[in-house]
Order: structure tokens, then C-alpha cells, then sequence
């Protein structure tokens, strides 16, 4: 329960870092009043005619002001108009590369599976603030577990290794299990799997369960790693719990994109099929 009141607050927190400007900081009048309509965009939902056309005023008034750059691109990158938002959101990173490469690398890593992108501009914004920790904007994971993740899909173990023990053995050391990602365990389990390391997979599985119980991933994996140890009845053993464990809901999912690691329900039926 804790874990789960934590990440809420840093969803909050990043909902707040979007919201209004303090327009006192611009001293230049052109720049003071773009602050105001960038402000006044927030009234309006995100994407509408309305919103845009403020955030455009904005940005007209005052073209260097990157959070209005940013912000005109969200809508793009949810609808799916990727070289817009990345026009946009280039501009951002080019005014303030300290506050939006960040951003720029997650999205890169979430909405495009762009693993090189993304790991080298999160690369790049570490050095730029000098390793400082930060997690990314729907608050799932720290930066670290994102290079994690891009290292481990473009196939170098060694360097995903490195950053898993970044994100998950230097956060305990330092602040304790509660600050950690909701599914961090179980991305280093597949991991280990890849690595051939079922005795490891296993004991990540066990804190994974440990830290969010009953999801249909830990147990499918415990089986995959069950499996490829010869215990083929203890493997079918989670592999039907991670069928039942679908109809009751209880599997990653993301109102965007398809997670990685995600399990579907034809995983597991060619799992439980072979035997």
C-alpha cells in the first residue's frame, strides 16, 4: 500500500510540473503575456482548437519559451502524429535540453520502441544533470530501468545489467524498496531468462511478487523459467495460474502502448499446449 501511495504521489508530482508558470520570472512583456496564455491553455482540454491555438500565441509572442513548445506537442504524440510532435518537441530540447531530453528519450523509448533514440538521449540528459535520479512522466519507471529496458531490446545484456543494478540494488541501498518501479523485479527477470540465469529469474520473481501480487506476468515467467529447468509440472502449474489470473484482470496494461514484457492470453495457452 505504501508502493502504491508513493507512485501516486509522484504521478501528482508530475502533473504538477505541467501546470502553471509562475509568469513573475518574465520580465520581457511579450514573454509575460505568452506565459499567461500558455497558463490559460491549461483551462481547455488538451489537444482542442482552443488549447492549441493559445499554446500557438504563445510560442509567436515568445519562441523561446520550451514549455509551450513541449506542450503543443503532447497531442500529436498521443494521436499518433509522431513527426509533428517530434518537430515540437525537438524545439524543447533545443531551448532547455536540462528539462525536456528527459522526456524526449522516454517518449522515444515508450511510443516508438526508438531504443537507440532513447538511450542516447538519456545518456545525454544523465551527463547534462549529472546523474541526478528521476523517473519518467507516468512516474511507471526511473530512468535507469528505461536504459535498462532499450540495452536489454537491442540485445546488450551487459550494459542492461549495469542499469538494472543502477535502478533497483542502488534505490534500496539508498532509499529502500518503496521507491522502487511497479514492475522493475519482474523486467530483470526476463532479463535473467534471456541470460540463461533461471535460479536468478526465480528470485527476481519472488520480490517481484512480493512487491505486486497476483499479476498474470510473474507467474507466466516463473513457469517459462520452471520449463526451461526440466520441472515441467511445477511450469504448468503457473502457467494455469496465470490463465485464471487473466480473467480476473490482473495484467500489465497501458492505455497507449503495449508494455514490454506484457503476457497475453495466447502466450499463455501455446505455454500450457506444450505440455
Amino acid at each position: 500500500m505504501k508502493h502504491q501511495y508513493l507512485l501516486l504521489f509522484f504521478c501528482l508530482v508530475g502533473l504538477i510540473s505541467k501546470g502553471q508558470q509562475n509568469c513573475n520570472v518574465y520580465t520581457d512583456s511579450s514573454c509575460n503575456t505568452a506565459c499567461r496564455l500558455s497558463n490559460l491553455a491549461g483551462d481547455f482540454p488538451q489537444g482542442s482548437r482552443r488549447c492549441q491555438e493559445l499554446l500557438d500565441s504563445a510560442i509567436r509572442l515568445c519562441p523561446g519559451m520550451a514549455d509551450a513548445w513541449n506542450e503543443i506537442g503532447v497531442p500529436y504524440l498521443k494521436r499518433g502524429d509522431f513527426a509533428t510532435w517530434r518537430k515540437y518537441v525537438d524545439k524543447a530540447v533545443a531551448l532547455q535540453p536540462g528539462r525536456f531530453m528527459d522526456i524526449r528519450g522516454w517518449c522515444r523509448f515508450k511510443f516508438l520502441r526508438d531504443y537507440e533514440g532513447a538511450l542516447e538521449d538519456l545518456e545525454r540528459f544523465d551527463s547534462l544533470t549529472h546523474y541526478s535520479t528521476k523517473r519518467t512522466g507516468d512516474a511507471t519507471y526511473s530512468l535507469n530501468i528505461v536504459m535498462a529496458l532499450c540495452e536489454r531490446e537491442l540485445g546488450n545484456y551487459a550494459g542492461a545489467s549495469l542499469y538494472f543494478s543502477k535502478g533497483i540494488d542502488s534505490v534500496i541501498a539508498a532509499r529502500g524498496k518503496a521507491y522502487l518501479g511497479q514492475f522493475d523485479f519482474l523486467h530483470r527477470a526476463v532479463l535473467k531468462l534471456k541470460l540463461q540465469d533461471y535460479s536468478g529469474a526465480l528470485a527476481d520473481l519472488d520480490r517481484q511478487e512480493k512487491l505486486n501480487r497476483n499479476y498474470v506476468e510473474t507467474s507466466y515467467y516463473r513457469g517459462m523459467a520452471y520449463r526451461s529447468l526440466g520441472k515441467h509440472k511445477l511450469a504448468k502449474k503457473y502457467f494455469s495460474h496465470a490463465a485464471r489470473l487473466y480473467k480476473e484482470g490482473f495484467h500489465m496494461s497501458d492505455p497507449y502502448c503495449e508494455m514490454l514484457d506484457a503476457v497475453y492470453p495466447s502466450d499463455v495457452e501455446e505455454a500450457l499446449a506444450g505440455h
